[in-house]
């Protein structure tokens, strides 16, 4: 519930815009209430997100700017700007983060270039507040909509989501902070490693990777750290790990949070202390090497499992990079279908092939669950059996063609329906006949196509008396 002095602070000066202060448990951002002018705005502080989105139920209207850190604890920035566009569409939303503020509003994101946040956070409100008043024309000099580019080193896309690693990638350059990437498996998170490598002052050193989840438990941390000769029975001579192989450069850890507990306490003492000893050995190694983590597990719930330290995970999670899986960013398949045609065609020393618009709109609308690597999968693949660039539909996957054909099987059978209307039933009855029809009589397929169980499948099939078909 929102307390009576919330209430009584947002009623109190009502032409005054209400600025609505989001802060966690370390309240890094309550400094702002003191240098938030109360001539200009309301400034109400909260110490936490849900009690941020009771006062957006409670009061939508009246708050017009709001401001909450990127890192913010529990669902952070952009966790919480999730709810608060739907609570309150018509507020700004300013996110603070490591490298620079940058702003969310009518549907877009900002960046801000000027002065410092806190030395001029009532400037900044003052822009954002005559913005919201006047639209888009106004305060160009400060706030400005970022143009979309289509690739960053070997990274390539058009969409805004990936646009804003871009922008994030191009401000770490310089920089030697601690990289953490999260985003589901085929994304492509070692290549934006590597691009963070190549774009950094340590480009002409070593670039080392190991996947934390492909070595055993027993086996990794000779690997991270090395081991000296008798450690155990099979270290028969003395190794280098990735530690001293990647000194001065970057080392990725690719999966992160595969790591064991007791192997998870010694990395975070070698991101503490700059310094670690081979298994077996007594001798301590300075080490130089900039750490870039990536995990397919969205870490913070493994924290909160329990399964990882929360104290090595805020070590890693310096800068944090969300990969969005490829569903989500329809736009790159085009560019990114483009990239590995004539990639791999040239690599197979095969000719381009002539995609009709029936092909490129299903490999366009596919859901890609791979992500680019099934993308680029399927390329190869096409590429592979049909030498002669002649791609038919019946050449594609099958869990292509079978997206493909539930698409416009939906506005087929709506197009169809008489003007008086139809009886539901029979509508469902013929949409499952043609479905397996398409699917040649394959129940499971059918199923999936639309969109129920293969269970409720053949309960319809019962119902409507065709078991046998």
């Amino acid at each position: 519930m929102l307390s009576p002095a919330t209430k009584n602070t947002i009623g109190t000066g009502n032409n005054k815009p209400v600025v609505l202060i989001v802060d966690d448990e370390y309240c890094v951002l309550r400094a702002l209430c003191r240098l938030i002018s109360p001539q200009e705005f309301i400034a109400v502080w909260v110490a936490g997100e849900q009690q941020g989105l009771e006062v957006l139920k409670d009061q939508p209207k009246r708050i017009r700017i709001i401001i909450i850190d990127l890192k913010s604890s529990g669902m952070g920035g952009a966790g919480f700007l999730q709810h608060a566009r739907h609570l309150a569409p018509h507020a700004a939303v300013l996110i603070t983060a490591p490298l620079g503020p940058f702003l969310y509003q009518g549907g877009n994101f900002y960046e801000l270039s000027g002065p410092n946040l806190k030395q001029d956070i009532n400037g900044i409100l003052l822009s954002i507040t005559q913005k919201l008043n006047n639209g888009a024309a106004s305060q160009k000099k400060t706030i400005r909509k970022p143009e979309l580019k289509e690739r960053f080193g070997a990274i390539i896309g058009r969409s805004e989501s990936i646009n804003a690693i871009y922008r994030l990638l191009d401000h770490l350059q310089g920089s030697s902070s601690t990289v953490l990437i999260q985003g589901e498996s085929g994304t492509g998170k070692e290549l934006i490693a590597q691009t963070i490598h190549q774009t950094s002052p340590r480009e002409s050193r070593p670039f080392v990777a190991i996947n934390c989840g492909a070595i055993p438990a027993n086996l990794i941390e000779s690997e991270l750290f090395g081991h000296e000769r008798g450690a155990f029975t099979t270290a028969v001579s003395q190794r280098k790990g990735k530690f001293e192989v990647a000194e001065g450069g970057t080392l990725f850890l690719d999966e992160v949070g595969e790591l064991d507990r007791e192997l998870q306490v010694k990395l975070l003492r070698v991101l503490q202390e700059k310094e670690f000893q081979r298994v077996g050995g007594n001798v301590t190694y300075k080490t130089d090497v900039r750490i870039v983590a990536a995990t397919s597990q969205d870490l913070n719930q493994v924290v909160q499992a329990g399964h990882f330290r929360d104290d090595l995970f805020y070590r890693l999670n310096v800068i944090p990079v969300h990969v969005p899986p490829l569903r989500e960013r329809k736009a790159d398949i085009p560019l990114l279908l483009d990239h590995f045609f004539n990639k791999t065609a040239k690599e197979m020393g095969r000719c381009l092939p002539d995609l009709s618009e029936e092909i490129l709109t299903a490999l366009t609308d596919y859901r890609y669950p791979g992500n680019v690597r099934e993308l680029a999968n399927i390329v190869e693949r096409l590429l592979t059996i049909c030498p002669d660039g002649k791609i038919s539909l019946r050449d594609l996957p099958k869990e292509v063609r079978e997206e493909a054909a539930h698409a416009p099987q939906a506005a087929t059978v709506l197009n169809a329906l008489p003007d008086g209307g139809a009886c539901l039933s029979q509508v469902e009855k013929e949409l499952i006949l043609k479905t397996l029809e398409i699917t040649s009589g394959n129940k499971s397929a059918a199923a999936r196509m639309i969109g129920i169980t293969r269970r409720r499948l053949y309960l319809r099939l019962s119902q409507y008396g065709l078991a046998s078909a």
